[in-house]
């Protein structure tokens, strides 16, 4: 069974009840006091703190992120979707700027086209899962079989495998999800703030939400499709891009893929940055060690 959104979050706090209650008996048991309670209490707030936390800007005290002048990084998830990534592909190749679409596995399997012209237009494709499942009661071999079968739909569709960036639905992960992304050669990615464009809060709500949070090294996390399977519409998502970007550029802001921002430690497997294409690099830049 696959939980969803809803009874995940159920399903955790209910764990995390049981381990303060498990505290509270073995405290009556013993005489001890709130020895026991107190325990479980911070082993609760741990727990539920690390199952939730890629849905907090995690990138920003987590992940080192290489803060070149100008540059941020826009991201999609939840496709690709005919309705719009195509669009959305194409209107951010025209204005040069670059992102990195995190997709789902099946709908790779189901558009490869799709997936081929996001490639094609020059972003990256990441790994957002095969089929949108929360992670955070999935074992390991769960974990890697959707990687791998990600891995599969994109590498058939573009001929080249995803970049090794791994974002978590709804941010949701277990103890072991990062541990057995690593062992993949994976990087886990969060994000900074939080825009919901998937509420349909209008237009201009996540053209002001976006603007609040661009900034040199920032990640937006957009939407150009609907993980829940339901095809609700993210119109709004690609009617404010326009608006974002123009945004995005009156600041000197230019979008970057998220590989080119994380910064690469030995052994890596995420290509080293690179300048957006049309665009010269000022002399700082050019300075800034990769």
């Amino acid at each position: 069974m696959t939980l969803g959104k809803k009874g995940t979050w159920a399903a955790c706090t209910f764990v995390g009840f049981l381990i303060v209650a498990a505290g509270v008996a073995l405290d009556r048991a013993l005489g001890t006091r709130l020895a026991f309670t107190l325990a479980a209490l911070a082993v609760a707030t741990v727990y539920l703190g690390w199952s939730f936390g890629l849905a907090m800007p995690l990138l920003r005290t987590r992940v080192d992120r290489i803060r070149q002048p100008g540059s941020f990084s826009l991201t999609f998830d939840d496709g690709p979707d005919p309705r719009n990534t195509a669009e959305i592909s194409e209107l951010l190749a025209l204005r040069d700027h670059r992102a990195t679409f995190f997709v789902l596995g099946a709908a790779a399997r189901r558009h490869p086209e799709l997936v081929a012209k996001v490639h094609d237009d020059g972003h990256e494709i990441a790994v957002h899962g095969y089929d949108h499942r929360l992670l955070a009661f999935s074992l390991p071999s769960v974990v890697r079989r959707q990687v791998e079968e990600t891995e599969a739909a994109v590498l058939a569709a573009t001929g080249r495998p995803p970049v090794r960036l791994f974002r978590a639905p709804h941010g949701v992960r277990s103890p072991w999800l990062a541990t057995t992304l690593k062992r993949r050669g994976y990087r886990l990615c969060g994000w900074d703030g939080r825009i919901f464009d998937t509420a349909n809060p209008g237009i201009p709500t996540i053209v002001a939400r976006v603007r609040h949070m661009l900034a040199a090294g920032a990640v937006i996390l957009l939407h150009d499709g609907d993980g829940s399977g339901k095809g609700a519409s993210r119109r709004q998502t690609v009617d404010a891009l326009p608006a974002i970007l123009d945004d995005a550029e009156a600041r000197g802001l230019h979008s970057i893929r998220l590989s080119a921002l994380l910064s690469t430690g030995e052994g890596s497997s995420v290509p080293p940055r690179e300048p957006p294409r049309g665009r010269r690099r000022s002399a700082s830049e050019r300075e800034t060690p990769a």
